[in-house]
């Protein structure tokens, strides 16, 4: 008799505590979801998706503009650079009036040699001239054929 006295007791307190928990649940989760929520959240998501592009182009274009600046005026600068294998690059390096050949790797820069201004083959480009993609794209493409 005392064993089913304490089954009952037990089965009671697992329906206050089922009970309990139906309270729980169906206060914190909404009846249904309608459509037109569904359709704002996915509104809201895509506005904020084009808010954070747009924030990423004007700070990538400012961070240019900066570095760009900071070169500039610089008495380094890469002439070429031919890369060797994965980690290794010569590179042709003018510091102020000398042209340098210099070895990179991982883990060191080593001094190769100094060319004279005779040596160095000088590119096309111009530092005033903006040139838009498509004219890039037209000499790479021609360069090809």
């Amino acid at each position: 008799m005392p064993m089913k006295a304490m089954v009952i007791l037990h089965n009671t307190r697992n329906e206050e505590i089922v009970k309990g928990l139906n309270e729980a649940t169906s206060e914190v989760a909404p009846d249904r979801f309608s459509t037109t929520d569904n359709i704002l959240q996915l509104f809201g998501l895509c506005l904020l998706l084009i808010i954070i592009l747009i924030a990423a182009y004007y700070t990538s274009k400012f961070v240019g503009r900066y570095k760009l600046g900071q070169f500039k005026d610089s008495n380094i600068k890469i002439i070429e650079a031919y890369k060797i294998s994965t980690n290794k690059m010569l590179q042709i390096v003018k510091i102020t009036n000398k042209y340098i050949v210099l070895g990179i790797s991982k883990d060191q820069i080593t001094y190769i040699t100094e060319l004279d201004e005779s040596e160095v083959i000088a590119h096309d480009t111009y530092e005033g001239e903006k040139q838009s993609f498509r004219q890039i794209f037209e000499k790479i493409k021609g360069k090809k054929e």
